[in-house]
């Protein structure tokens, strides 16, 4: 049994390590990989945490064998308690507070709708100018036509009304 016990140990030790060398490649490898499991609705189960916990067995069932006199059957049942212990921890301490954090630069085109932006050149009553808007990403350049079909000059502040395939409709603001 303490082979075993080892063995949970080492193989989570090893799967950290290749992990924080590799991840980003094992990334889409596992994800492929998994996706016929169908496990979106199942948070806890995740390679991270299963690994986590299966090394918290391990390392439960050592130290239970040599430091107290329970029988194998109730080290077994302790370290797998205190291995589904590491899992929630694990989740609830490292993966949940990461998957929040986790923040995108990037932007839709449906969310410029209502943002103000600054026209660098001039929109005409027919045809395209081009406006500058504020994003998450930085300042962003886009094509620009009238909502109202009004000209609107250089440097005048406009508000996006609608988005068209990729094309910004916009209004002048007056203030």
């Amino acid at each position: 049994m303490e082979t075993l016990y080892w063995g949970c140990l080492i193989f989570g030790i090893l799967y950290t390590i290749v992990v924080v060398i590799f991840g980003d490649v094992l990334e889409g490898a596992l994800d492929a990989s998994l996706e016929w499991l169908q496990l979106d609705n199942l948070p806890l189960i995740q390679p991270i945490t299963l690994v986590g916990g299966l090394a918290i067995f391990g390392g439960a069932g050592i130290l239970l064998m040599h430091y107290t006199d329970f029988a194998t059957a109730m080290v077994i049942l302790i370290s797998i308690c205190i291995g589904i212990i590491g899992i929630i921890l694990i989740y609830f301490v490292y993966v949940k507070p990461m998957e929040n954090a986790e923040m995108s630069t990037s932007y839709s085109m449906l969310e410029l709708v209502g943002k103000e932006a600054v026209v660098t050149t001039p929109v005409p009553v027919e045809g395209f100018g081009e406006v500058i808007v504020k994003t998450i990403a930085g300042i962003t350049s886009h094509i620009a036509a009238s909502y109202d079909k009004q000209p609107i000059a250089a440097g005048n502040h406009v508000v996006v009304v609608e988005v068209h395939e990729s094309i910004l409709y916009v209004a002048e603001i007056h203030l």
